[in-house]
């Protein structure tokens, strides 16, 4: 395993039988990323859209989360369909795909019944996004030259984050919940596809191999990398919906909770693109096991902090850049290590592996909330963190496989 200390550590050497160092296809990095900039910006204003529409209508607490889970049904299901969508249409087509399927999918809210067709379009809607992500996400990785990859991937993770952070900005000055935010989210989405039509021509026909197989072999020698995922969904999940409670549980205003969560996104922002140089410049598990350290650090201290605002927002940004900088670790090393199918196949694996932390995380940080009050639930987060730098510092991300092409040990 690649040495986790601050020593500068060599890239790891190009595993056997795959090909040597290819140019960086920088017309399909620019295209991949604007494309899930704009897209990020649409997402960013529609989960608080529906989540505020239907607290207007009145309904529970708990059938607003149901309804939210209900996307990971749709997350699922796509990893198991995704194969033949790409065999059939090819990584553009499917990728198109997938945004008009959720375009049309959000436009359909407004005009149907949230406590029961809310729930099969949401099905849809985590369907295609996650169709979206994996064939981006991998499709990226494949252009991108490994000497700079952990930099490509940091600017992907930046633009990301800020579509993401920039959508509730975006629904405030539309005026809140309504039509109109929605046939924004669908005009967003139109131009996201603009935004890819340079890659029409372009072909992608190694990640046309996938196969359901392909799932198995790679868990079988990367299990920990998408452990890596799970972790940062874990704590990604919750903190979106629970950090606003938390800080009201500690005696803050609504707003100030608002703002915690603003902070932590900020933080998402600004980190990934010195993550992806560190990445690029260091040993990268040694990396990603020490901004879960870093994480795990500032989950323990944000109780004590809540008194000091001038260490508590510093904190907070940076818990959330070191937090989301996992994920921007965990797609860096994938694409170091894998090719083609497989490389898709881990794509796939991370998004059911967030899928599976994203649920257990609201539950499990809701549940120390209310059975052992607010500092339990960073208590938590801490543990985890801390358990998850321990596993990076002392196991390979990816074990050494006898299938040339697969995967080496890191």
């Amino acid at each position: 395993m690649a040495s986790s200390g601050a020593m500068e550590a060599p890239l790891q050497p190009p595993l056997a039988g795959l090909p040597q160092e290819r140019p960086t296809d920088w017309a399909a990095v620019t295209a991949l990323i604007t494309c899930i900039g704009v897209f990020g910006l649409a997402l960013g204003l529609t989960y608080p859209l529906l989540s505020i529409m239907m607290v207007e209508a009145g309904f529970s607490d708990f059938m607003i989360g149901l309804n939210g889970a209900t996307t990971c049904v749709g997350v699922v299901l796509a990893v198991f369909v995704l194969p033949r969508l790409l065999h059939r249409f090819g990584a553009f087509a499917v990728v198109v795909l997938g945004l008009v399927g959720t375009a049309a999918s959000l436009l359909a809210m407004p005009f149907t019944d949230p406590e029961v067709s809310w729930l099969a379009l949401r099905i849809l809607l985590g369907f295609c996004l996650n169709v979206i992500f994996v064939v981006s996400e991998a499709w990226l990785n494949s252009v991108t030259a490994e000497r700079i990859r952990g930099r490509v991937i940091g600017v992907y993770a930046t633009v990301m984050a800020a579509g993401f952070a920039l959508g509730p900005l975006l629904l405030v000055m539309l005026g809140g919940a309504g039509l109109l935010p929605f046939f924004v989210c669908a005009a967003i989405i139109a131009a996201s596809i603009v935004m890819i039509l340079p890659l029409r021509r372009r072909s992608a026909a190694e990640l046309a191999g996938m196969r359901l197989a392909n799932l198995r072999r790679f868990l079988a020698v990367a299990a920990l990398l998408a452990g890596v995922v799970m972790v940062f969904a874990f704590f990604d999940a919750a903190v979106m919906t629970l950090i606003p409670v938390y800080m009201l549980r500690s005696g803050f205003t609504a707003e100030i909770g608002a703002t915690a969560l603003s902070a932590m996104l900020v933080g998402m922002v600004l980190a990934q693109y010195p993550v992806g140089w560190l990445l690029d410049r260091f040993s990268r598990p040694g990396v990603i096991a020490g901004c879960s350290l870093v994480a795990a650090v500032a989950c323990a201290l944000l109780p004590w902090s809540l008194a000091l605002p001038a260490v508590m927002w510093p904190l907070l940004v940076l818990l959330g850049g070191v937090s989301f900088a996992l994920y921007t670790g965990a797609l860096t090393v994938l694409g170091e290590h894998f090719r083609g199918s497989l490389l898709l196949a881990g794509s796939a694996c991370f998004a059911l592996a967030y899928g599976i932390g994203g649920t257990f995380g609201p539950l499990a940080g809701g549940a120390m909330l209310q059975a052992f009050g607010p500092d339990s639930m960073p208590g938590l987060f801490a543990v985890v963190f801390l358990g998850l730098a321990a596993l990076v510092a002392r196991r390979p991300l990816a074990k050494a496989s006898d299938k040339p092409g697969t995967a080496g040990a890191v």
